[in-house]
């Protein structure tokens, strides 16, 4: 008979592997807020080496997160995962304490990196030691647990890191993350079963060197256009990187498992649509706050705050029924609540009041949303599983996307007049849309290997997700570049235009995304 829930164990392992995820994602966000009075507390005045050391510090960190996933993960296979794991764990505590003690700017781009190095092992282990401890039945359960933790960092980054800043300074901001890693790396050593070395061939080193340079070239380069100098940089990247391709096909111990990315159809595509979902959805966040200060002039960090947690809210708490939902466990006895729960939050909406900018009255916005969002995507999720008996991955990866595409579309329909409710479903949907995508497309890539390949297949997810981070980024660095040259003067229509511009993009980027979401399974064939 099939277990139909996580052992004692298994729940400590998920736990363990979620408060780690959680501090990457506490970390980029936490840093947005508490970066303007780092830098004025380090001593540096608003001008260009201000701005130098603003760019650099938000980008070494995603630079070295990026380029070194595939090369960590595959000398993981070669020692023990669970080694590096731990080591990552260290890595990302070690990295925040010396963020929190460094006494110049320089110091705290190198700790950035320490930092960035620390996710890297951590993430490129995380769901591969969760694969190998956890049942395929429940894998999505698991998997579930560990997204949670990812969306906790996201909830608590922003909203702990103004008010740590405020009170007792920038420092604490990553002071308070050092005995949560201490936690994780006890538990881990104590509670995750060590695990048995998967490759006995020789690394690659070759391949490593031209990943490592060409990625990190293409990726700087992209990030500095329209520059003509970037330019060159990043054709020499995307160069660098065609020869890793011809070098890793005629290796017969690859860093990057190109031939699994060219046969393994669900592999390839639902990394695919992870990539493409992360080129869509990540800068939002920084968009969504540039509209709402250029745009509805709504100046104050507190408001924008509160919009931008109902996303977080709602994926915090959303995401264990969607494990639940891939592994067959939701119970259907919550359709009717989920509807009667949906219901009460759109009542609750109602007595809310006329909307305006006002802590208060977004509050109560940002909850009425939520429980509306939460008890709407309970109800969309057992009539799935109603309907269809044999739910596989793509119809939660399709419809997660679906809806992201429809906050993409109500998001397009801003314009100059302040509509906060508007703002507030375009989060709330976003929030639904992810939960529903992240862990089947995660679970669904897992799958699609065998366990020798657990850990390849975690840093190539890992690297997808980074990559699609960076890219994100460094769309936005571009159209800032055009449309924002000059921020004092930018006008309400320059910005507009730049969302509307970018929202339009993200909408193409998310269809492609279905496409290669439904195409990665075949009917009748699950690889």
């Amino acid at each position: 008979m099939v277990k139909l829930h996580l052992s004692l164990k298994q729940t400590i392992i998920a736990v363990t592997v979620a408060m780690a995820c959680f501090l990457p994602p506490f970390i980029g966000d936490a840093t947005n807020i508490a970066l303007p009075n780092m830098l004025a507390g380090l001593g540096y005045p608003q001008g260009a080496l201000y701005w130098e050391m603003y760019g650099w510090i938000l980008t070494v960190y995603l630079l070295t997160s990026t380029v070194f996933l595939i090369p960590a993960a595959r000398l993981a296979d070669k020692y023990s995962k669970k080694f590096f794991f731990c080591l990552g764990v260290l890595l990302l505590g070690l990295g925040s304490l010396g963020i929190g003690l460094s006494p110049t700017g320089e110091w705290v781009i190198f700790m950035r990196s320490v930092e960035g190095l620390g996710n890297v092992l951590m993430f490129g282990t995380a769901i591969a030691l969760l694969s190998s401890a956890v049942e395929i039945e429940l894998r999505g359960t698991a998997i579930g647990i560990a997204m949670t933790g990812v969306f906790l960092g996201q909830l608590a980054g922003p909203l702990l890191a103004g008010v740590l800043t405020d009170f007792f300074g920038w420092q604490a901001v990553y002071m308070i993350l050092c005995p949560i890693a201490l936690v994780s790396l006890f538990l881990a050593v104590m509670f995750v079963p060590g695990d048995r070395v998967t490759d006995t061939g020789r690394y690659d080193s070759v391949g490593a060197l031209l990943f490592i340079a060409g990625l990190s070239m293409a990726l700087y380069g992209f990030s500095k256009l329209p520059d003509m100098t970037a330019l060159f940089v990043l054709i020499a990247g995307l160069v660098i990187l065609a020869g890793f391709t011809v070098w890793e096909r005629r290796n017969s111990n690859p860093i990057m498992p190109i031939d699994l990315i060219l046969k393994n159809r669900r592999f390839s595509f639902n990394n695919g649509a992870n990539l493409l979902y992360y080129v869509a959805i990540y800068s939002m966040g920084s968009l969504i706050s540039i509209f709402l200060t250029n745009v509805w002039g709504i100046t104050d960090a507190l408001p924008r705050a509160i919009v931008v947690t109902t996303q977080a809210l709602v994926l915090v708490l959303f995401t264990i029924f969607v494990g639940r939902f891939y592994d067959h466990l939701l119970p259907g006895k919550f359709l009717v609540p989920g509807l009667c729960v949906g219901v009460l939050g759109l009542i609750y909406a109602c007595f809310a009041g006329a909307e305006m900018p006002g802590v208060e009255w977004l509050t109560s916005a940002c909850i009425a949303a939520t429980i509306s969002a939460v008890g709407f995507g309970v109800l969309l999720l057992n009539l799935i599983d109603r309907f269809i008996r044999s739910v596989t991955p793509r119809y939660g990866t399709v419809t997660g996307l679906a809806i992201i595409a429809a906050g993409f579309l109500v998001l397009y329909t801003c314009g100059v007049a302040v509509e906060l409710w508007k703002m507030i479903l375009v989060e709330a949907l976003f929030g639904v849309g992810i939960a529903i995508f992240v862990t089947p497309n995660s679970t669904a890539i897992m799958d699609s290997v065998t366990e020798t390949e657990y850990s390849m297949a975690s840093g190539t997810l890992s690297t997808t997700r980074m990559l699609g981070m960076a890219v994100s980024i460094g769309i936005v660095a571009i159209m800032k570049n055009i449309f924002l040259s000059d921020i004092q003067d930018a006008g309400v229509d320059d910005a507009l235009v730049m969302m509307n511009g970018a929202v339009t993009a993200s909408i193409f980027v998310i269809l492609i995304a279905i496409v290669l979401s439904w195409a990665a399974e075949t009917k009748g064939k699950s690889a």
